[in-house]
């Protein structure tokens, strides 16, 4: 099965790079500005690895890569198995990676990869048989395609409860909720003294009692449940695509700077229009997941898991016209935070990049 892959690659003018790792094989097409990179794993008798180390061999191919000079790398990870539902944690953790049942020899591409890669998918399929008829539940062809492998439109996460609401995201969320019902017992949330007295931003506090720690407290206090409700409902559904992707420290940086810089930019408004504002809300962080979220579509080629660039468009034009068009809206925080929080992401995000700029 793997030589037939192999043949096949180098049929089409695939360069194979030596691996000092067995199972390991690596086949490269070089072009004038970038590189084709197309890493075999070979694990029809087993897969001898885990996911952090299928993580390290990815990037160390991509690094082998680029100390030949190349700028930018289109990369594909093919794992050659006939242990394909062991095989799906691989595919959980890297939306370039396709699975070539060696079995049935047919090629298995879930929810979210890519459709085809520089006509790879014909090639391999055009030196593969049809699937067993027990595979036929599972198969599809498309008209005109050819197609003899099978297209799984299972999601890639199977939707557990700690992959779709991932720990320090649903952490923050019980934070927030845990300082509401605090202040409640302790007072009423939506009385301005009260909330100025308990860390809402008040710009003379700031400049006359030097408070600065406002910045920070007035993230994690809201103006009532409607107020609360609104941002910790975005913030459950959302967070999770960004702490998965960027893993929960670099999500935390976000969140925190990215709301830092909502805090910023309502002060800053503040002072200039209106000193007398007092204001609260983990909007500003919320907008900075947004922000990062914007990011790491775009650096995805505008997909991540079901988040596309469309819908993230959609979703913030939403988003600031719906604060524009609400009274009481801090649209302050809003903007520095989504601003923030997409160049907080752009400094933080590089470990899963598809095309690598050296």
């Amino acid at each position: 099965m793997i030589e037939k892959i192999q043949g096949l690659l180098e049929k089409q003018g695939y360069l194979k790079i030596e691996s000092n790792v067995p199972f390991v094989k690596l086949f490269v097409q070089y072009e004038i500005s970038r590189a084709i990179v197309i890493q075999v794993l070979d694990c029809v008798d087993e897969i001898p690895l885990t996911v952090d180390q299928y993580t390290v061999f990815c990037e160390k191919s991509r690094e082998h890569i680029i100390e030949r000079g190349y700028e930018t790398i289109e990369f594909l990870t093919l794992i050659v198995t006939p242990q394909t539902k062991e095989a799906r944690k691989f595919v959980l953790n890297d939306d370039h990676c396709w699975i070539v049942n060696s079995d049935t020899m047919s090629v298995i591409i879930y929810d979210n990869e890519p459709s085809d890669f520089y006509g790879l998918r014909e090639l391999i399929e055009s030196g593969m048989v049809p699937a067993d008829e027990g595979e036929e539940e599972y198969r599809t062809s498309p008209a005109g395609t050819g197609y003899t492998g099978y297209y799984d439109s299972t999601p890639r996460q199977n939707k557990s409860f700690a992959q779709e609401f991932t720990p320090v995201n649903t952490a923050l969320v019980i934070l927030n909720v845990l300082v509401f019902i605090i202040m409640s017992v302790a007072g009423s949330t939506e009385e301005i003294d009260f909330m100025m007295e308990h860390g809402a931003m008040y710009v003379p506090y700031v400049l006359e009692k030097g408070e600065y720690y406002r910045f920070f407290t007035c993230m994690f206090i809201h103006f009532g449940f409607m107020h609360l409700s609104g941002n910790m409902v975005v913030l459950l559904f959302l967070g999770d695509n960004v702490e998965r992707a960027v893993g929960g420290f670099r999500y935390i940086l976000i969140y925190v700077f990215g709301g830092l810089i909502g805090s910023i930019g309502s002060f800053a408004y503040a002072l200039v229009y209106n000193p007398g504002i007092v204001s609260a809300g983990a909007s500003g962080a919320i907008f900075g997941m947004i922000g990062a979220l914007l990011w790491l579509v775009i650096r995805n080629k505008g997909r991540l898991e079901d988040m596309t660039l469309l819908r993230m468009c959609v979703l913030i034009a939403y988003a600031l016209y719906n604060g524009i068009t609400s009274e009481n809206v801090d649209m302050a925080a809003h903007l520095f935070g989504l601003l923030g929080g997409f160049l907080v992401a752009v400094v933080l995000y590089r470990k899963k990049d598809r095309s690598i700029t050296g």
